[in-house]
């Protein structure tokens, strides 16, 4: 009876692994696709693969009119239309490698986190509503958070506050180095990394003296590996394109932002409602106008988005379970206020892609939070269970609405005919092109 058991959970698991990796497919699929941000990044792949090009920079900074330096946004496009020329093979492969990504991140929550349903956290990790958003559909922030769930996994053992470990030390180091040097040529934000980095250093220094050589060199070892695609621009620099630092400004108008960016953080492990169902009232109501079946959800995740960001607060004082817990609400703080801060010297105000760098960390302490909700109130499961079919709901009417209105599919001849005719001009313009600088 036990092995039957056994059979039947694995099946469950296997189908709802399965099931949450087509919804995730579907959902990239039909996100936004024509968008300036989302269709610059397409046209950069595009660009690669047309003219048979290396893609010398990667994303546009267009506050600076500059270009991060190195090809891997470039390759992470271009390479899936040399095994599959459609239109969406950059949306395909892109979603296996976040759908690995995270369903590590989950197995590592399961892990060190007892108490909290299997399925329930493949949920909360693999469909909820702000990881959908910035993990499947083609632009840099997508690309971050992939490698950032790597990275963090890999962090957080590199810290040894659990006693028991997840991967070896050498194996730690070696993820912490690759993704670093990989996010550098994908996002800005990766400069909220190596505080974090360095504290790792420190911890391995102090608990490890004897290793802090050999992991080190390991580090240095996947740096270079993450930075094989960089060398080549740093070989053939545009000095008007890589010149990124312009964009480090002074900004003491993020000063009072704080509670801003406190919510956006903690939210991103929730229900930004208002943020993903668009950036303007007309935008929102349009999306619940077409989809009545909407009408009532938005408002009840809208409020539970309020709700969690109290709960969170509340959590960190209430809950005293364990050293393990201590040390994950420290660093939350701490990296809340490194974000707030890193806003004083910004160009721009405190946007959510530009600290989701940090996702992995709210979410999981959000695992800690769900469990001692339900470990106190009985009812706090049902409670549970109710928000994450509304949040399934409502992404799938999201998806049904961008499909008609925003998708690939809404014009999906256009990119067939680039690829077809090998050029991506039939598709647009890329900023590079106006500039006349960049790649």
């Amino acid at each position: 009876m036990q092995l039957i058991s056994d059979i039947l959970s694995k099946k469950r698991l296997f189908f709802l692994l399965l099931g949450l990796f087509l919804f995730r497919v579907f959902y990239g699929l039909t996100s936004e696709f024509w968008f300036e941000d989302e269709l610059q990044i397409y046209l950069i792949g595009l660009k690669s693969f047309t003219q048979h090009l290396w893609p010398y920079y990667g994303p546009d900074v267009v506050y600076t009119n500059t270009q991060i330096p190195g090809a891997a946004q470039g390759l992470l496009v271009s390479l899936p239309f040399y095994l599959l020329p459609i239109p969406e093979s950059p949306t395909l492969f892109l979603n296996i490698l976040s759908f690995f990504s995270l369903l590590l991140f989950a197995r590592y929550i399961l892990f060190r986190i007892k108490g909290v349903p299997a399925w329930l956290v493949y949920l909360l990790v693999l469909a909820s509503p702000m990881t959908l958003f910035f993990s499947t559909r083609v632009v840099n922030p997508s690309y971050v958070v992939t490698f950032s769930f790597l990275f963090f996994v890999a962090w957080f053992e590199s810290l040894e506050f659990y006693k028991e470990r997840w991967l070896k030390p050498w194996v730690s180091y070696l993820i912490l180095g690759v993704t670093a040097t990989l996010i550098m040529q994908l996002h800005l934000s990766w400069v909220l990394l190596f505080p974090l980095l360095g504290f790792s250093f420190f911890r391995l220094f102090t608990l490890h003296r004897g290793s802090f050589l050999r992991l080190t060199a390991i580090w240095v070892a996947g740096a270079l590996i993450g930075l094989i695609t960089l060398f080549p621009t740093l070989l053939n620099p545009d000095v008007h394109a890589g010149n990124v630092s312009s964009n480090i400004v002074f900004n003491l108008s993020n000063f009072g932002k704080i509670f801003t960016v406190f919510s956006r953080y903690v939210l991103l492990s929730g229900f930004d409602i208002n943020y993903l169902l668009g950036g303007s009232t007309e935008a929102r109501l349009a999306v619940l106008k077409e989809f009545w079946f909407l009408i009532p959800i938005a408002p009840y995740l809208l409020i539970l988005g309020f709700a969690q960001v109290l709960l969170f607060v509340a959590v960190y004082f209430l809950n005293k379970d364990g050293n393990d817990w201590k040390w994950v609400k420290r660093i939350n703080l701490f990296v809340f206020l490194m974000v707030w801060v890193s806003f004083f010297f910004s160009i721009k105000g405190p946007s959510t892609h530009a600290f989701v760098i940090v996702m992995p960390l709210p979410v999981f302490y959000s695992i800690y939070v769900y469990r001692w909700f339900i470990s106190r109130w009985k009812w706090g499961f049902t409670f549970i269970k109710i928000t994450v079919v509304a949040m399934v709901i409502f992404s799938f009417g999201l998806s049904l609405y961008n499909l008609k209105h925003k998708s690939l599919y809404t014009d999906r001849e256009k990119v067939v005919k680039a690829i077809e005719e090998k050029d991506y001009h039939v598709l647009g313009e890329r900023r590079s092109d106006v500039w006349g600088y960049g790649f």
